[in-house]
């Protein structure tokens, strides 16, 4: 899917460290509704331990503009460029996977992020209850872990949390004994 001029959201590459100012200065000098997911983290440290807000998705922020803001987001101080691809140009994320991604980020559950390949697929399955309740997905590897993983379409990432093999429904018959799973 390409740009165009209705607001679309995209992911902007940042420079490292950079996600929390680069939103912050969209917001502000362009009154341009921008996102960075982030969550919680213990750090370490030789003499404490500390909670940190870190971002999910290290140098992303996601920026919600028309192809006409494209040079001015661009222009913006730690900004690096646009996630895009070949054979589809500036990769437009769709705003199902930008809520799912946002509820994956408020929870309270260790959420990791994956390559595409690093996942195999298998049985489709609903949640039945909790956070994620609702959701649905195929099933991405045996690993007795639970986890659930939800793609954000045309950026080949998946991000996966653990979730209660109870709460999962298959709608159709599992191949193994599968745990975790794959949001479409």
């Amino acid at each position: 899917m390409a740009l165009s001029q209705q607001y679309q959201w995209v992911a902007a590459y940042t420079a490292p460290r950079a996600e929390k100012m680069v939103t912050d200065r969209i917001a502000n000098e362009l009154q341009l509704q921008a996102y960075v997911p982030l969550h919680h983290v213990l750090r370490r440290w030789s003499d404490r331990t500390k909670s940190v807000q870190v971002p999910l998705i290290p140098s992303y922020t996601f920026v919600k503009m028309r192809e006409a803001d494209l040079w001015r987001v661009r222009e913006i101080k730690g900004v690096c460029g646009f996630v895009s691809f070949p054979s589809t140009g500036i990769a437009v994320i769709p705003e199902t996977d930008m809520q799912n991604l946002r509820r994956l980020a408020e929870s309270m559950a260790e959420v990791h992020v994956h390559n595409l390949d690093q996942l195999t697929v298998g049985a489709h399955v609903n949640v039945l209850a909790g956070e994620f309740q609702g959701m649905s997905g195929v099933i991405v590897r045996d690993d007795h872990a639970g986890n659930f993983a939800v793609e954000i379409s045309g950026l080949n990432l998946y991000l996966t949390v653990t979730i209660q093999q109870d709460l999962l429904q298959y709608t159709d018959p599992p191949k193994s004994q599968p745990v975790g799973l794959l949001y479409k």
